[in-house]
């Protein structure tokens, strides 16, 4: 018994896929019978104690769907720039896909290309000039880390123009096409100024989706070098962090470069995103809030 404990770990994994008792299950599957049970070898009797655990395994299920309930909650706060609404049934609806296990960046995608948010970025006047500074600048640092950022490009008008799936054309921001390898980057401040003009007429709403898009791109485009990932994290923390933008926890202001990428490095991909659209969001929510 003791030259196969992985032996025993397994078949209790099996036995208890299906659903049955546990302590039961597992006498079956090795041929022991019940009046015996009390002689099992003491190796044998702590994997079945272990198997047997369900109140660890729900508690652990109890904070997850915590933890889920309260990152939902953030991200419709942030996104809408208002409270999130609990007690509503999209809202619970929402947390149910996250426990089942769908990803903070499959919800976030869902809530900026959803009725309600497209509804708030056509209606919305344009971005004031504070707003839009504050996105120029951020949009340039991060396309100056990227192999291939986004050109935009501008309607006949010089205003900015998207083009929704309902056919409905509204002031919201410039066409996105790919740009090429080996097109050459312009210098940090030519890019910064090229994007203020083009941004014109934008709403907050749609500067704020636009560069949570482009992040999701880097993200993308670096996904299969964890470490650049990383690196890239914790420098823009550490500078958003310097500017004043507070990430709301008291962890996520931590000036502290390798606390910042050792999180990157440890975390799932999918809650390192949302750390990364959650500042964004965050910036220009405050920003219009001090805004005229």
């Amino acid at each position: 018994m003791r030259s196969a404990p992985r032996a025993i770990l397994v078949g209790v994994l099996l036995v208890l896929s299906n659903g049955c008792k546990p302590l039961d299950s597992i006498l079956d599957f090795f041929g022991i019978e019940r009046s015996k049970s009390s002689t099992l070898h003491g190796d044998l009797k702590n994997e079945i104690k272990s198997a047997e655990s369900e109140p660890e395994k729900e508690k652990r299920g109890d904070e997850l769907a915590k933890e889920n309930q309260e990152l939902l909650a953030e991200l419709v706060r942030v996104v809408f720039n208002q409270e999130a609404s609990e007690g509503q049934g999209d809202f619970e609806a929402l947390v149910h896909t996250l426990n089942q296990g769908a990803s903070l960046e499959g919800v976030y995608r869902g809530l900026v290309m959803g009725s309600r948010y497209r509804g708030l970025e056509s209606k919305g006047q344009g971005a004031t000039p504070a707003e839009l500074r504050v996105f120029a600048n951020e949009m340039a640092e991060l396309q100056m880390t990227m192999r291939h950022p986004t050109h935009f490009d501008m309607d006949s008008k010089n205003v900015p123009q998207i083009e929704f799936p309902d056919e409905t054309s509204v002031n919201a921001s410039p066409a996105p096409s790919r740009s090429e390898e080996g097109e050459g980057k312009k210098d940090r401040a030519a890019l910064e100024q090229d994007l203020l003009k083009k941004f014109i007429g934008a709403s907050l709403f749609a500067l704020k989706r636009v560069l949570g898009e482009e992040a999701l791109r880097k993200f993308e485009e670096s996904k299969n070098d964890s470490g650049e990932i990383a690196q890239w994290y914790a420098s823009l923390v550490l500078r958003l962090i310097n500017q004043g933008v507070d990430g709301g926890l008291e962890l996520r202001n931590k000036p502290d470069f390798q606390f910042h990428l050792r999180f990157a490095e440890k975390m799932a991909l999918d809650r390192v995103k949302w750390e990364v659209l959650n500042r964004y969001h965050r910036y220009l929510n405050t920003v219009s809030a001090r805004s005229p």
